[in-house]
Formats: C-alpha cells, structure tokens, sequence
C-alpha cells in the first residue's frame, strides 16, 4: 500500500520531461531497436497519458520492425514506437477537459483497448471499430507502448482490478480479446465441439485454447515441443499433436476420420491446407493471423464440395474485449505469462517471440 502510495504521489508531483522508449528508426532485425531518450509526449483532450508498467510483445512487434508489407498491412512511419499490449497508471490528461467527468484518478491502474475506429461512420456506430476504414491500433498506426509513457484516448481505458498484475494484465488485449473474437463471436464454439488449435503454444494460439476449453469443447491442438504440448494438456486440451509431424492424418485419425468441427490458425502459409483438410462437413476455420506467411496454396473444390466456411477474426470490438476481460477478472480464463524483459533485454525478447521459442506471452517492464 505504500509503495502504491508513494507511486501515485510521484506522478501527481511531476510527470518527467524525458523518458526512454524503443525507437526503430530503420527496419532490420532485432540489433535495429534503440533505447532512446524522448520528450515524454503530451495528451490532448479526449487523451490520458499513460505512465506504462508492463506491455506484451506481439509478432505485430516484429512486422513493424521488420518492415513487412502485403495486404492488410499499414504503411509504417518512422520513427516508430511499437508495443500494442499496455498496462498502466493514469499520469495526467489532456488540457481543456473538465476533471470532474474523468472516470479515473490520477495514479489509477489502467488497462488499454488498443484498437479503435473514427467513431462515425456504420461500423463504429454498430459497435464495430475493425471494419471502420479509419481502423487503428495503438502501437502499429500510431505511438505505442514500448516506452516509460505513452498517450492513448482516455475512452479506450478500462481499470484493472487489485487482484491482477500488470504483468498478466497485459497478457490480456490483442491475443485474447482476438481469440474470444475467433472462438466465440465468430466460431460460435458449442459444448458439442471438437475444435482444433494450431500454433496452440503462442500468445494468440494459447488464449485460444484457455477459451475453447473454458466455452466446454472437446479440444486438441497443434505444438512444437513436448514441453509446449505437456502444457496444452494442463490448460485442458485432450490431445496434441506434433507441429513438425504428419498431425493432419494424426488429427483425423483421433476423430475416427470424422475431422473437426472448428479450427483456428494464426499460423498462415504452411498450415492452412493441412488445417483446412481436417474440418469436417459444414466446418468452420477462423483465420486470426498469419504470423508464418500469406498467400497459401489451396484448392477451391476442398472448401465448397465439403460445405466448408473460411472465416476472418480480426481483433474484436469492445464487448468482446469487455466480455473476455470480466471473464479474466473473475477467474475463468488465465492468460499465460512466458516470460518477462526490460526495456534494454528488448532485442532479446523479441528473438525470443520470432523463434518461437515461448508458450503464452512474453511481457516487457519499462522500470
């Protein structure tokens, strides 16, 4: 309590000039990122300004870094700030806004929505912001929060209750507020489900897991390692299968040839067939991501000669966002926490991300 004290008088003291950040200046590998002294930024009105504990790292970190360009993929600016996943404390907000409107107190614990839409036109208006055509993210459109600060619109903050750390707090908006998008508004998981998660040991793969399992489906899953697949079967899953084996005869094999009745691939390119052929009739697939590459090879008369549906799951709106986060608060859902780096272990972290090589979510803290 008195560390909690002592923090929130030190920024209603004085919020710095400076602060540091990850800046990518050129895109390249992980030896591009700079730690950098910035002039800490200014909120406008309808702004806050963040002082951030804890950001989670997502491959969007490594595209913005790498420069990856194709369809769907924004033009970056440079410099650049990434870091989607923010936790943190309120530290000021905006001039000309009337303090007694502000839902939080200066000093608050707060968790970010990273993505928003121009507010307008009819998909903001259905509650629908990632199929605005002014769409952004926080932390790949504009400024993010691998940095001491960072300002987000103050509408795009929710609290975090005491009993959750920054760290599994930041685990928490892209990857599952995607997957509950994927699993549950878009794959309409029921209790009746076989479903299939592949790439099931990554940040997106595993939240998909936790909520497929939680939702009472019968589900199994797709890892590299046999450390990765013992930890599927902790969180629930009834079987996993080998990623570098022949898991699309293993996966139709275990449902007596029947195939499955959902899957979801954030891998891309070198599973999308393999996932595609183990659905069943009518089944569905929800595409989240392609972390391993675009422009698959497939066969037309494989989706509509079995009654198949291919269905996109981008980040989700803000019920699923506010349905997945409660879920979390009160216990049900438990977001995965690989592994945690300073702003200066950055290049590290990310390695870590590209390689694969965690199970769950690899967070940042900036102090």
């Amino acid at each position: 309590m008195a560390e909690k004290e002592s923090s929130v008088n030190s920024l209603k003291r004085n919020v710095p000039e400076k602060m540091r950040a990850v800046v990518i200046r050129e895109h390249g590998g992980p030896e591009v990122l700079q730690l950098e002294e910035l002039s800490t930024p200014r909120p406008k009105a309808g702004e806050v300004l963040i002082q951030v504990k804890a950001v989670g790292l997502n491959h969007l970190d490594v595209f913005a870094r790498e420069g990856l360009k194709g369809p769907g993929v924004p033009k970056l600016t440079l410099p650049h700030i990434s870091g989607v996943d923010i936790a943190g404390r309120v530290a000021a907000y905006g001039s000309g806004q009337d303090a007694h409107v502000h839902r939080f107190s200066i000093g608050d614990r707060v968790l970010v929505n990273p993505a928003y839409g121009c507010g307008n036109c009819r998909a903001c208006r259905a509650g629908e912001p990632s199929m605005c055509r002014d769409y952004q993210i926080i932390g790949e459109h504009r400024w993010g929060g691998l940095a001491e600060f960072v300002v987000v619109p103050e509408k795009n903050i929710i609290a975090i209750p005491d009993q959750i750390s920054d760290e599994t707090a930041a685990a928490i908006p892209a990857v599952y507020t995607t997957a509950w998008r994927g699993v549950v508004t878009v794959g309409k998981v029921k209790t009746s489900d076989v479903v299939l998660i592949v790439g099931a040991s990554g940040g997106l793969g595993s939240a998909q897991l936790d909520i497929a399992v939680a939702a009472g489906a019968t589900v199994i899953a797709i890892a590299g390692s046999e450390e990765k697949r013992q930890r599927c079967l902790k969180i629930g899953a009834k079987a996993v299968f080998d990623s570098h084996g022949d898991w699309q005869t293993e996966v139709l094999e275990w449902t007596d040839g029947r195939g499955v009745d959902l899957v979801l691939d954030s891998v891309g390119k070198p599973t999308f067939r393999k996932s595609l052929n183990c659905l069943d009739f009518n089944g569905r697939m929800v595409l989240s991501g392609a972390t391993a590459g675009d422009f698959p090879e497939i066969s037309i008369r494989e989706i509509y000669q079995w009654h198949r549906q291919i269905l996109g799951a981008p980040m989700g709106n803000w019920e699923d966002f506010l349905q997945v986060t409660d879920s979390i608060w009160q216990g049900k859902l438990h977001p995965q926490v690989h592994a945690v780096y300073s702003l200066e272990e950055i290049a590290a972290a990310e390695e870590e991300l590209d390689q694969r090589k965690h199970f769950g979510k690899i967070i940042i803290k900036p102090s």
